[in-house]
């Protein structure tokens, strides 16, 4: 008997042929899943090193933050005094200014009559212009006052 014509060794070199189909395939897998394990895996822990570098860095974020926050409390403080000091400053200068201003006008008013009733009447248009003037002015005042309360919101 010859080779070519034992079946017993075709179904030999099969065999061999699907075996060796069968290592290829597993060998193939293999790589697959160590790939997929280094997809998988956890990251090492940071060494000392590492460790001690970030929590220097955390220290110093901390610190930052504390400033930052330090200077924004005192910045508001101080905006605040600034805003209190200003309402202060409005409100005396309407009592200060608004006062005067008052008398002034009532007895320019007192005055004009007066002398009108004596026929001075020259006298009591002089009179009307600081009557005039000083109602002028209050007016001014409170448009001034009613600004600063606008923007004191």
């Amino acid at each position: 008997m010859t080779h070519d014509k034992d079946p017993e060794h075709g179904e030999r070199a099969a065999l061999a042929e699907m075996i060796e189909k069968i290592e290829k395939i597993e060998k193939v897998e293999q790589a697959q899943q160590a790939e997929l394990d280094a997809l998988f895996t956890e990251p090492a822990p940071p060494d000392q090193a590492e460790l001690t570098a970030l929590r220097a860095a955390n220290r110093e974020l901390v610190r930052i933050n504390e400033r930052l926050a330090d200077a924004i409390e005192k910045r508001t403080a101080e905006m605040l005094d600034t805003r209190d000091a200003q309402a202060q400053f409005v409100s005396d200068v309407n009592r200060q200014v608004r006062g005067p201003l008052d008398a002034i006008i009532g007895y320019s008013e007192l005055l004009t009559e007066d002398l009108t009733s004596l026929e001075l009447h020259d006298l009591a248009h002089d009179v009307e212009k600081i009557r005039s003037a000083g109602e002028a002015m209050l007016e001014m005042l409170g448009a001034l006052i009613e600004r600063r309360r606008l923007d004191g919101r």
